[in-house]
């Protein structure tokens, strides 16, 4: 699966934005240039799987009955939503990162696997995989597989209840996955973005989703193995008003994408100034940007200019603007929709291929107002159209939590939970 999604078309863009930014990764990609198809490349390759491995921690509370996995800041999100569910008492986060690295359990488990000869084999994948495919799609299925022993261990330790994800398809997430399915741990999954066209099929336990839309959009990829749940999209619920397209001096929010197109990022300052006489422009990068923002190479002048680092919810900082602007190629539109503000797609804000053009299939199916290459191009008067032309009933598909009260979600999810507890106890082998 990671091999499938990161030999895709959109996410070579990803690695080609990554190598542009980072001057380790161009280093790691001439290296390997030097020693590829040689033992030595697959032990740069396996250092990477090392590094990968020896940056997990179980977490604090190590008694949790649910145990998350959360590496980007959108999947952090949703997991923490169940958290809130469900009660931190029950609830413990997997640390990650370079805080976390030499830890003493993760260097207990490196010698275990060194002692039964476990990484002899994992070189030997490291080579095969990279005769196909390269440095970086086999960096991230070698991490895959590094996730995997680290979270055998760690299940093995801590024995949850389940464990809960937020991605189908990163390997972090995969790595831990896998693990509790081979042994046989409950395994929950809520969702932070809709289905790609590289998603595979829901194989989890419980998949909590936003709407019949993502059930719909989920069974095309085939058979959904375990419950459904759904929950909705978070946040609250207002009427879309799209007369706030039409206020003058807005303020106009720009939320990117993970991989910013800087041309069209600094066109759409220029028109927001100059076309729209927006008194502030609210520049929210994504959480997960893969390079440092650098606004001010691009637009010299920022004053009226209010950058936010991407840390606030999205709710948090769209509440903020009259209407706001993002990739066609964004989930970002549906929280911010839900929140009765309008927004505007724009084409080629992120790198991304033509092949990807509507990745979500929101444009297709009515959500979002269709996109433009110029913010300039939009009319109000079809933009007003849109929305009033049983967009409300089409958004519900997406969001069963539209315009309802939804405090018994939570009810729900904690309830689902708890019966994937009772059913594995009642599986269990009578001693």
């Amino acid at each position: 699966m990671v091999i499938r999604a990161d030999s895709d078309p959109a996410r070579k863009a990803l690695f080609a934005n990554l190598m542009q930014a980072h001057l380790w990764v161009r280093f790691a990609l001439r290296l390997h240039g030097y020693v590829r198809g040689t033992w030595a490349s697959a032990f740069l390759i396996g250092s990477y799987g090392l590094l990968a491995f020896l940056s997990v921690a179980p977490p604090r509370n190590r008694s949790a009955r649910v145990l998350a996995i959360a590496k980007h800041e959108n999947a952090r999100r949703q997991v923490e939503r169940v958290a809130s569910w469900i009660g931190p008492a029950d609830f413990g986060l997997v640390r990650m990162g370079l805080k976390e690295r030499l830890g003493p359990s993760a260097l207990i488990d490196l010698a275990r696997l060194l002692w039964r000869g476990r990484v002899l084999k994992v070189l030997r994948a490291a080579r095969a995989i990279e005769h196909r495919h390269g440095l970086m799609v086999s960096c991230r299925a070698i991490g895959a597989i590094a996730w995997y022993a680290r979270a055998r261990a760690i299940l093995l330790e801590c024995q949850p209840g389940a464990i809960l994800v937020s991605s189908d398809s990163n390997p972090e997430e995969l790595g831990f996955v896998g693990a509790a399915q081979a042994l046989n741990i409950p395994q929950v999954f809520i969702s932070h973005a809709y289905p790609t066209p590289l998603s595979p099929p829901l194989d989890f336990s419980l998949s909590i989703l936003e709407g019949d839309a993502a059930v719909q959009a989920r069974r095309r990829k085939g058979p959904i193995r375990g419950r459904v749940l759904l929950a909705g999209v978070e946040g609250e619920s207002v009427p879309l008003d799209a007369a706030r397209f039409c206020r003058r001096n807005p303020v106009i929010g720009v939320f990117t994408p993970k991989a910013v197109a800087w041309p069209t990022l600094a066109a759409i300052i220029d028109d927001c100034r100059r076309h729209f006489d927006a008194r502030q422009i609210v520049v929210r990068w994504h959480p997960s940007m893969l390079e440092r923002p650098r606004l001010v190479d691009w637009v010299p002048d920022l004053s009226g200019i209010v950058e936010d680092p991407g840390t606030a919810p999205v709710g948090g900082v769209a509440v903020r603007c009259d209407w706001v602007i993002a990739d066609e190629n964004s989930n970002v539109h549906l929280p911010v929709l839900k929140l009765g503000i309008p927004t505007v797609a724009v084409r080629n804000l992120g790198p991304y291929p033509a092949s990807r053009s509507d990745l979500y299939g929101f444009v297709a199916n009515g959500i979002v107002f269709p996109p433009v290459t110029s913010i300039r191009d939009v009319q109000a008067d079809a933009l007003r159209r849109f929305f009033s032309e049983g967009w409300s009933r089409r958004f519900e598909q997406y969001d069963v939590s539209y315009m309802r009260p939804h405090g018994a979600i939570g009810r729900e999810v904690r309830q689902a939970i708890w019966a994937l507890f009772e059913d594995q106890a009642s599986t269990m082998p009578m001693e």
